[in-house]
């Protein structure tokens, strides 16, 4: 399953259906994909895709700022321009739908250790050269955040993720670890 987060501050919009559309300098998403929806780190919804459209920034609508949760297109370019980016970005027009928050480390791992998850699979799982130097990463940083900085980037924590999620998988298959 895809991911949207969004920075705390959104997650009221989201919720209240005032933010339908968000901005990105880049993304994976297309149209018709199911989303998880994360703000303020927890599992606050599912989306699903309406469209996603490349766009310079200076041609973003009144109408679509208004769908991002702003008065107007101007107040959006301030805050995209804050941010850092320029040129081209990419307008995700999304419909969300809320649910209860859920901590999204115990929806993909129960209790289970995450530094555990790794050791026990170097120890016990048939890994490939790149699942165990990134789960060996992982144990000598003991972050996903400062273990994907390593790895090339902030990008790089969705395949520590995948991959401690398919070792936990595994270890529970294997009656290595319980639920």
């Amino acid at each position: 399953m895809k991911h949207l987060e969004f920075k705390l501050k959104y997650a009221k919009a989201l919720m209240e259906g005032e933010k339908k559309l968000t901005i990105r300098k880049w993304t994976n998403l297309k149209e018709g994909d199911e989303v998880l929806v994360h703000s303020g780190g927890k599992i606050i919804g599912r989306a699903r895709i309406l469209s996603v459209q490349k766009k310079q920034i200076s041609e973003i609508t009144d109408e679509e700022a208004k769908l991002d949760g702003f008065r107007g297109a101007e107040e959006l370019r301030r805050e995209i321009e804050r941010m850092g980016y320029d040129g081209e970005v990419f307008l995700i027009h999304f419909d969300f739908k809320p649910l209860e928050a859920v901590n999204p480390h115990n929806l993909y791992y129960g209790n289970a250790d995450l530094e555990e998850i790794a050791r026990k699979s170097l120890e016990n799982l048939e890994l490939d050269e790149r699942e165990r130097k990134v789960l060996e990463i992982f144990l000598k940083y003991g972050s996903i955040r400062k273990a994907a900085r390593k790895l090339g980037g902030a990008r790089k924590r969705g395949e520590i993720r995948k991959i401690l999620r398919k070792c936990y998988k595994e270890l529970l298959e294997k009656g290595i670890m319980k639920k």
